[in-house]
Order: structure tokens, then C-alpha cells, then sequence
């Protein structure tokens, strides 16, 4: 029997088989993961639709394959009896009796490859495997999707309010890698460039060859915002969130493209327009061990502080053990990229194209500075750092991204500002 690459998402032909999760020969169960396929940006896991044995894999790793395609040969149990009940001599062959044919009997109808049960809720695989992950009964969760469809949103919206009751179940135990030998003085390895490194790439080379990219780097005295993380911090522990600067970043982003909507737009060349986008869905770059991914914080402008360190936290955990999906990376209006806790002083970040901007948010260090005080100039001990944003020349000219800085590191300096908004 056949098994085919599914359903991948909306719009998604094909992605790259990055890695086999079985053999020929293994005995397979029921939403076993199968291999990991990448599309864009996310890493998809394909569980088995099936209870069997593996025959034959038809696609290998690296390789590009199509949904529909067939990704591998199997048996069943059912199959296999029937072979052997398959007669070996001519005389074990019982007479043929010729059966008249019903000619009003409709053939049964092909069972689906994907799906041995009608589900009643109406979701997504990736949304049901979130569910499934997390021990959450998709019947308990309000939908919010067209048609009664429950989306990853609503999930988890549902595990945030703390109403899950059913435990999660137990994470499987980490099987440990075997150390590999250390490679010879001045001899060279050759490692596949494939999978996330190989999209990255991709990505980052269309958008040198589409972007005018130019850099506008701008300080800023941080030490306001410092101290108010602090307290939000002090909060956040006590409701189990961890807050970080993302959150108070992603707003200020938001107050200062509420005034230059140029910045929050993307370019349709084939069409020639320019499209505003009144709505801000923040791509978040995360690093992994894979490398880096920029799934997104959607509706940043309609959520506090509290609720974007949450979601912020469950991306980055889900990015992580990747177990992001295609939902994560839809819909993204600009970029922030954060290698603050990293290091460096500032950097030129390349843009997240077919958008038209992408914001670098660096360090927070101590620093002497000089501060006018009741009109006199002092030296003081402030907390400091650096924002640049890498734009697309083709829309957003240098003036521009100036005058938008200025209104965005007001909000920066001056955080209580955000709660006017």
C-alpha cells in the first residue's frame, strides 16, 4: 500500500524532506511522526495515517517532494495474511465459480490516506497535534474560526486561562547522540545544505536581490524602560510569564508605525502596489539549533505586555522543539530581530522580504553619559543601547526612516507613554 505526502497548508505544493523518522521494516502506529518536512520557514513533522510495516521509501533526504507524491510502501497485517493464503500449487486452487456482477452496487468509496476518522471538531492537523501535545479536549475550546473551525489561537488561549485538565502527556525521554570522532588536523567535512539553513538562505538571497537595503542606526537612554521591565518582570513571575524587553520593543513599534504606515507595508511588484497594512503582526527571529526563524506575534496593537510575553514565550519554546507550524509564519507585517542578550553594538539586519523593514534591538549596557540637569550638564551612569533598521529603498527613502526613529525611541526613552496610546 501507498502512503502520499498530505495536505502541507493553504497554498503549499511541496517542501524539502529534510529527515526520515523510520526504515524500511519498521513497524509503524497510528500518528507515529513518519519525516519532517520543510515549507518556507516551517518545519512540518507527518505522522502516519496507518498501522503497519515499511517496504520501501520512495523519496530521499534533501529531495523535493509534491503533495500527492508518494513518500512511502507499506504492509498491513491484513495484507499479509492475505499472502499467505495466496495457493502455491495448481491443485490447492479451488474450482472458479463465475458470480453474476450486481450491477446497482456502488463500489465502497476509497478510504482517505490521510484520515481513518472523520474528526467532529473541525481543525487543522497541526491545530489537533498542538491539542494533542498540550492534553487539551478540542470539544472544551471555543472556536473562533470560520464555520465552528478551531484555530492554534484558540488553543492557546485555552491553555493560558489555566482551564486545561487533562495532563499533558509525558514527554518522550532524549535519546543521547553518539559522540562522533573528532575530525584530522587540515582535513575537511562535507554536511548537507539542506533544511532550515538551505530556506534561509534562499530567503536572505531573494531579498538581496529584490530590496535596496540601506541601515539607519539610532541610541537610546534605555534606563526608564529598564526599570519599568523590572517591575513588569516582578509581576510576570508571580503569573508564571517570563517578561522580557520584546514586549515593550513590539509596542513601541507599533505607536511609531501607526505613524509611518510606509514602514508597515509590503511591496507587490507584479501588481504594482504598495500594500498598507493597518493591522502589525511582528515577526520574531529566533535562533535555534537549526538556525534562525521568524514565526509571528500577531495583532501585537490589541494585546498588553503580559499577553505578548506569554505568547512570545510559547513561541520561542515551540521554535525551540520545533513544533511550529505554518500558521506561526502567515500573515507578518515587519520583523524584530534581538541578539541583545547575545551580545554586539548594533548590526544590519537583512530584511524579511516581501516586507520592507526589519528593526535590530542590540545590548542594554551601563554607560556614563551626559545629561542636562536643572540646566546643568552632569556626568551620569544611565542605561544605554542601540536600534538600527534595515529598509527597502525602493519605498521607504532615509528622511523617512529618521522621523520614524525619533517617534520610536520616544516611546523607547519614555515607555509610560505606551499606556496613552
Amino acid at each position: 500500500m501507498e502512503f502520499k505526502l498530505p495536505e502541507l497548508g493553504e497554498g503549499v505544493s511541496e517542501g524539502e524532506l529534510v529527515k526520515w523518522a523510520v526504515k524500511p521494516g519498521d513497524v509503524v502506529k497510528h500518528d507515529q511522526p513518519l519525516c519532517e518536512i520543510m515549507t518556507d520557514k516551517a518545519t512540518i513533522e507527518i505522522p502516519s495515517a496507518f498501522e503497519g510495516t515499511v517496504a520501501t521509501l520512495h523519496a530521499k533526504e534533501g529531495e523535493i517532494v509534491h503533495v500527492g507524491q508518494i513518500l512511502l510502501k507499506f504492509e498491513t497485517e491484513a495484507a499479509a495474511d492475505q499472502a499467505k493464503k495466496v495457493p502455491t500449487h495448481i491443485e490447492d486452487v479451488a474450482p472458479s465459480v463465475s458470480t453474476p456482477v450486481n450491477q446497482g452496487a456502488k463500489p465502497a468509496p476509497a478510504a482517505s490516506p490521510l484520515n481513518i476518522e472523520e474528526p467532529t471538531i473541525a481543525a487543522s492537523p497541526a491545530t489537533r497535534k498542538m491539542a494533542k501535545e498540550a492534553g487539551v479536549d478540542l470539544n472544551k475550546i471555543s472556536a473562533s474560526g470560520p464555520n465552528g473551525r478551531v484555530l492554534r489561537e484558540d488553543v492557546e488561549r485555552y491553555i493560558s486561562s489555566g482551564a486545561r485538565k487533562t495532563p499533558a502527556p509525558a514527554a518522550a525521554p532524549k535519546v543521547p547522540r553518539k559522540a562522533m570522532p573528532a575530525p584530522a588536523a587540515g582535513s575537511e567535512q562535507r554536511v548537507p545544505f539542506v533544511g532550515l539553513r538551505k530556506k534561509i538562505a534562499e530567503k536572505m538571497r531573494a531579498s538581496k536581490d529584490h530590496a535596496a537595503h540601506y541601515t539607519y542606526v539610532e541610541e537610546a537612554d534605555a534606563t526608564e524602560l529598564v526599570q519599568l521591565r523590572a517591575h513588569a518582570k516582578e509581576i510576570g513571575e508571580r503569573q508564571g510569564v517570563k517578561v522580557t524587553y520584546i514586549p515593550f520593543v513590539m509596542k513601541a513599534m507599533v505607536a511609531a508605525l501607526k505613524q509611518f504606515p510606509m514602514i508597515n507595508s509590503s511591496l507587490d511588484e507584479q501588481a504594482g502596489q504598495l500594500v498598507l497594512k493597518n493591522y502589525y503582526n511582528i515577526g520574531l527571529s529566533i535562533q535555534t539549533e537549526d538556525g534562525l526563524t521568524a514565526p509571528i506575534v500577531k495583532s501585537v496593537e490589541h494585546k498588553t505586555v503580559l499577553e505578548l510575553a506569554r505568547e512570545i514565550e510559547n513561541l520561542v519554546d515551540r521554535a525551540r522543539k520545533k513544533q511550529l507550524t505554518l500558521e506561526d509564519f502567515q500573515g507578518g507585517t515587519v520583523t524584530l530581530t534581538n541578539a541583545g542578550s547575545i551580545g554586539g553594538l548594533f548590526a544590519t539586519p537583512v530584511i524579511n522580504y516581501p516586507e520592507v523593514a526589519i528593526m535590530g534591538f542590540n545590548k542594554i549596557s551601563r554607560k556614563p553619559v551626559v545629561k542636562v540637569i536643572d540646566g546643568v550638564e552632569k556626568i551620569v551612569i544611565r542605561d544605554w543601547t542601540y536600534f538600527s533598521i534595515s529598509l527597502d529603498h525602493r519605498v521607504v527613502d532615509g528622511g523617512i526612516a529618521a522621523e520614524f526613529m525619533k517617534i520610536f525611541i520616544k516611546y523607547i526613552e519614555n515607555p509610560g507613554f505606551l499606556l496613552l496610546d
